[in-house]
């Protein structure tokens, strides 16, 4: 089981560095398939006249002169990612900001404000979580297409639920900031040596959650299965996000982690459609229920929202 366990672990933390190593070969066109692709004009070409030739040769010049000037003005994955990561950076920094600007306004205008303030710190970190998973889920379509384009997997075209798909997002949204809390709560605990392992062991699992998450919504996999997947391979998603764990991890000072942060996951993402794994029978290491009570407090919490709503429309 322990060889098991250092193999995923080991794949883990190799396929999250694949993003990094092939994002500039993303979007470089495939000469395999044009060579062995006969070209129809070729194959016909002994059965048409002169006009016939002509007019195919027009076609096929215009065609590719129209797939160019498509390339040329569709952004490249690098430049995507590029742009996805300042765009986080920004968010990170607005709200750094912000939290500056609320805690000298208490602290000069209002000092007994000022203990509220500095506890919006914690909200500017659920915040700077959620924005940069709204904007990465805005900016990736093209770079996913890339990333499967790249290992010869086709896109999925099935139609998507919007309700159902809005609503799994804010679902998982909960549970993720309820797991992040645990997180910190488990890593603030008085245990020297244990409560840092295990600290970091849950927040390299749900960065690992975050960047494989993009392609899991995108593949119509619910909450619940993607938590079951982390679940059962848990030392490949320990070892995948081990990097981002440790990148945040380098400084005590919130606006240079944030921005580490919101300058690497791209990378992440995009490693997640490159990444590969054992299956799940040839590893003997037992699946670990690391989620559990963040998704029990997450269902509380939604049936006891459901029934105050319930209640007021009764009223109303």
């Amino acid at each position: 089981m322990l060889r098991d366990f250092l193999t995923d672990y080991k794949d883990g933390l190799v396929s999250s560095l694949q993003g990094f190593l092939v994002l500039h070969k993303l979007n470089q066109p495939s000469h395999s398939k044009a060579q062995l692709t006969p070209s129809p004009v070729k194959e016909q070409k002994t059965k048409m006249t002169v006009l016939e030739r002509r007019r195919a040769a027009e076609r096929a010049n215009s065609s590719e002169t129209s797939v160019q000037n498509g390339i040329r003005h569709k952004p490249s994955a690098l430049r995507r990612v590029f742009q996805c990561a300042g765009i986080n950076i920004l968010a990170i920094m607005f709200l750094k900001l912000l939290g500056w600007l609320m805690e000298w306004f208490a602290s000069t205008k209002y000092p007994t404000f000022y203990a509220i303030c500095n506890s919006f710190q914690i909200v500017v970190v659920l915040l700077m979580i959620v924005i940069i998973r709204i904007l990465s889920a805005l900016w990736f379509a093209d770079v996913a297409s890339a990333a499967l384009a790249y290992r010869g997997i086709s896109g999925n075209s099935a139609p998507v639920d919007i309700s159902r798909a809005a609503s799994d997002f804010i679902h998982a949204i909960i549970v993720e900031l309820v797991f992040l809390l645990q997180a910190m709560l488990i890593w603030s605990l008085p245990f020297q040596y244990l409560a840092p392992l295990v600290g970091f062991i849950y927040m390299s699992l749900l960065y690992s959650l975050y960047s494989f998450e993009y392609m899991w919504m995108s593949s119509g996999i619910p909450m619940s299965s993607r938590i079951s997947k982390v679940e059962r391979r848990w030392p490949f998603h320990i070892g995948f996000g081990t990097i981002l764990t440790l990148s945040t991890s380098y400084s005590d000072d919130f606006m240079i982690n944030g921005c580490i942060f919101g300058a690497l996951f791209p990378f992440f993402i995009v490693s997640s459609y490159l990444a590969t794994m054992r299956d799940a029978a040839q590893s003997e290491v037992p699946a670990v229920p690391f989620f559990y009570v963040a998704q029990v407090i997450t269902n509380k919490f939604s049936l006891a929202l459901v029934s105050i709503i319930g209640r007021r429309q009764r009223r109303t």
